[in-house]
């Protein structure tokens, strides 16, 4: 084992210096090129996007849309140049160092397709709010996760940090309602995020969509109106779909190796008072509350610690101590595309390694993707979606979950005046006025580690049959395999104090309870669909319609044990200091029957009606089934005659409106509705035998049921001046029935030991509006 471990850090070793050498080789052989974008009409055409073909390197042109790049030397590359409303355009760089680039406008906008509820859309046909990112503004971005990669790009979705924690992935919420539902080519994931060192959810969508090579994404659409109905339960508070890239068929193989390497630093962070601030402050405290200052520092010792050079009263930056500047970050990425007349595949292989801006803070994750698929048969294709990820984060063993937090809460609660080592001898951590959050604390050689692994296996297969009427029938089949382990240490350890008369240094107080545990968790869900769509047009009438059926199932076990080491050297758990074990399992099923109904009549008045009967194994059988509806409307009043005069000005005006209702699971738990017994519930001696206690659950929830979401929208899209110019906005309003709470009129006396179980009786919303102009 020891040999394996030791070939792995060479190899780390040997890959990190191979990419630091080879950024130095392209740093030198890169030169500058600079160009204009310009619109059809010669007028510049400013925040125009210029990216390097293949990589992640791009820029935006100025106001005037000027742009520089750099590029190598010596290599065939093309530029890759776009703006909203104009085809992108790919120019081939030869030797010259400028260039004037010319677009045209897209007149086929309207017709690009997008990803909605289980299918895609013309852009002109959606009548829902919703929002598409492509994968070019998503890879282009240095982020670790793919929730970073969004923030400040999509209308109406706010992205929140966990915390600063290299890896943590950060969380994304539609129109501040909570935790969306996150549907990754096709399979839904739910679930809360992901929670600390404990590791004790399950496959979290937050943390499977954070979890994604940001470079395999095609897309990203946001559901956050009623169009989320057709996903019903575990909905309501929006839907993100992801989408993954696929080869093209008859095309030739395309490889593409780029990566970046970059140097993190905090952006901004508050000044620290130093100890000549921090001494006057106290006397000048004193002065105003009426208090002699000479009972906290005379002159002549507020004089030495405005002066700071004298021994013993020098000023302490604790920030210094703690954070670190250039703290190394790398990502690189090989993938392999292409297809034949029948086959077509994407492949790629990643590594991202970021360290912290605290020290012995560490994430690393490698992820693997494979998508094939296949023409076996005139009317009959296969195809499967293959990803794996293997994930490693490391902290510092510091007391309570999140030891970065801690780290940083120190630079505030320690003193400017007291050094971090006593007597600044940095073998002896000082005993400060918070020496738990000394930063002389923050090694793991010092107070231990907790660790992270995580490894996923996700296999999805589809089979499609389109018939010859216009029928097409899928069924799709997941299987996801996911295990994490936890391992943490936490050390003795003491603070000191120094002595001067002595010349000693005395243990005055640290952390005398050790601590070592384990925690291994694996999940297993699967998905299984049948779907069926249907299109059909007849002269200005265009139908479609889709129905599907789904079940989705997830099963839990884990084990987790704790306990009080009798030394700080031997990571073995030792089973007769055993304090704590737990062995848990959990399970969860979900059914739905699907129905979407499209119609529009000269691609002027658009219908969307769709609806979901959903079941959950959270609720009794005569609550366990709810049906979820929603309809939406489009007019493109642009179409219509009456607007031909402003053509010349509007290119597209649509007027959206939608209405529907999702479900959300609240306020019970697996089982809940069922009467029954807690085990291990106290203990006692019995006729000499040591007898553990049992004793009855509370009282079954039988009438609670689906929290009702019911979610209204009014929006536009409006287009001008050759598609320079988009608008979009929406106002929506938000509705919450059968919020679970307690009857508030009925008490149970306490001797009972029951209180009432929860019911659907409260309401809240509110309302909101969102717009974006491009």
């Amino acid at each position: 084992m020891y040999k394996i471990l030791l070939q792995s850090q060479k190899l780390k070793v040997v890959c990190f210096l191979f990419f630091a050498l080879l950024s130095q080789i392209i740093i030198a052989q890169e030169r500058e090129i600079s160009g204009v974008v310009m619109d059809n009409s010669g007028l510049p055409l400013p925040g125009a996007s210029v990216l390097l073909k293949g990589t992640s390197n791009g820029v935006v042109t100025n106001f005037d849309g000027e742009f520089e790049i750099s590029i190598q030397e010596g290599k065939d590359q093309i530029l890759l140049v776009s703006y909203i409303g104009y085809l992108e355009k790919e120019i081939e760089l030869t030797t010259e160092s400028y260039y004037e680039i010319s677009l045209q406008p897209n007149e086929e906008a309207l017709d690009e397709v997008v990803v909605v509820g289980y299918g895609t859309k013309r852009e002109k046909d959606v009548t829902g709010a919703i929002s598409t990112i492509k994968s070019d503004d998503i890879s282009r971005t240095t982020s670790t996760t793919t929730a970073g990669a969004l923030a400040g790009k999509i209308q109406g979705v706010s992205v929140r940090a966990q915390d600063a924690r290299p890896g943590r992935g950060a969380s994304l919420e539609i129109r501040n309602m909570g935790n969306p539902l996150y549907v990754i080519d096709g399979i839904p994931y739910g679930g809360d995020n992901g929670r600390d060192w404990l590791q004790s959810t399950g496959n979290s969508g937050n943390d499977m969509f954070n979890s994604l090579n940001p470079e395999d994404i095609e897309s990203i659409t946001i559901l956050k109106d009623a169009s989320a109905a057709v996903y019903g339960m575990r909905a309501s508070n929006g839907v993100v779909l992801v989408t993954t890239k696929k080869g093209r068929k008859t095309d030739q193989p395309k490889i593409s190796i780029n990566g970046y390497t970059g140097w993190q630093n905090l952006t901004r962070f508050p000044d620290l008072a130093n100890a000549a601030q921090y001494t006057r402050g106290l006397v000048e405290a004193a002065q105003n509350e009426g208090r002699d200052p000479n009972t906290v520092f005379t002159p002549e010792e507020l004089q030495k610690w405005q002066e700071g050079t004298l021994p013993g009263y020098q000023s302490y930056d604790y920030y210094d101590f703690v954070m670190r500047d250039n703290v190394p970050q790398y990502h690189v990425n090989a993938s392999v595309s292409g297809g034949t007349d029948k086959t077509n595949y994407y492949l790629s292989l990643a590594n991202t390694n970021q360290e912290a801006l605290l020290d012995d803070f560490a994430y690393e994750r490698t992820n693997l993707q494979a998508n094939i698929e296949s023409q076996i048969a005139d009317r009959l294709k296969v195809g499967t979606q293959i990803s794996g990820r293997i994930e490693e984060t490391n902290d510092v063993g510091l007391p309570g979950g999140d030891g970065y937090f801690s780290a940083i809460l120190g630079l505030f609660s320690n003193l400017p005046t007291t050094p971090p080592y006593a007597n600044n001898n940095p073998e002896y951590p000082n005993q400060t006025r918070d020496f738990s959050r000394n930063p002389a604390l923050f090694k793991r050689d010092i107070v231990g580690y907790k660790d992270n692994f995580a490894r996923n296996l996700n296999v999805n297969l589809y089979a499609e049959y389109e018939f010859s009427f216009g029928l097409k029938a899928r069924g799709t089949y997941s299987y996801n395999f996911s295990n994490n382990k936890f391992d943490g240490f936490q050390y003795r350890y003491d603070v000191f104090t120094y002595d001067e008369a002595n010349d000693t240094y005395n243990a005055t107080g640290g952390s005398d309870a050790g601590w070592r545990y384990q925690a291994e968790r694996e999940d297993i869900s699967t998905f299984s669909q049948i779907k069926l769509d249907y299109a059909k047009k007849i002269d200005k009438h265009s139908f479609s319609a889709m129905a599907a059926y789904e079940r989705s199932d997830f099963e839990q076990d884990y084990q987790q044990m704790g306990t009080n080491p009798s030394n700080d050297y031997l990571p073995l758990l030792e089973f007769n200091q055993l304090n704590f074990f737990a062995d848990g399992w959990n399970y969860q099923a979900r059914v739905g029957y699907i129905g979407k109904f499209n119609y529009s009549y000269d691609d002027k008045y658009i219908v969307e009606l769709l609806g979901r009967y959903d079941a959950s194994y959270l609720y009794p059988k005569g609550d366990r089934w709810g049906f979820f509806p929603g309809i939406s409307l489009g007019w493109r009043i642009s179409d219509e005659k009456f607007f031909e005069p402003l053509t010349g000005v509007i290119d597209d005006l649509k007027i959206r409106a939608s209405t529907g209702e999702t479900g959300q699971e609240q306020g019970v738990g697996m089982f809940d509705y069922l009467g029954g017994y807690t085990w291990d519930n106290g203990s006692a001696v019995l006729d000499g035998t040591y007898t553990t206690g049992l004793r009855p659950r509370d009282l079954p929830i039988t009438n609670l049921s689906w929290v009702t979401n019911t979610n209204s929208n009014i929006g536009i899209d409006l287009t001008m001046f050759d598609n320079k110019l988009s608008v979009t906005a929406d106002v929506f309003r938000i509705r919450r029935t059968g919020v679970p709470a307690p009857k508030y009129d009925v008490l149970l006396p306490s001797e009972v030991g029951y209180t009432l179980p929860e019911e659907n009786l409260n309401e809240n919303g509110y309302n909101g509006a969102e717009g974006i102009i491009t």
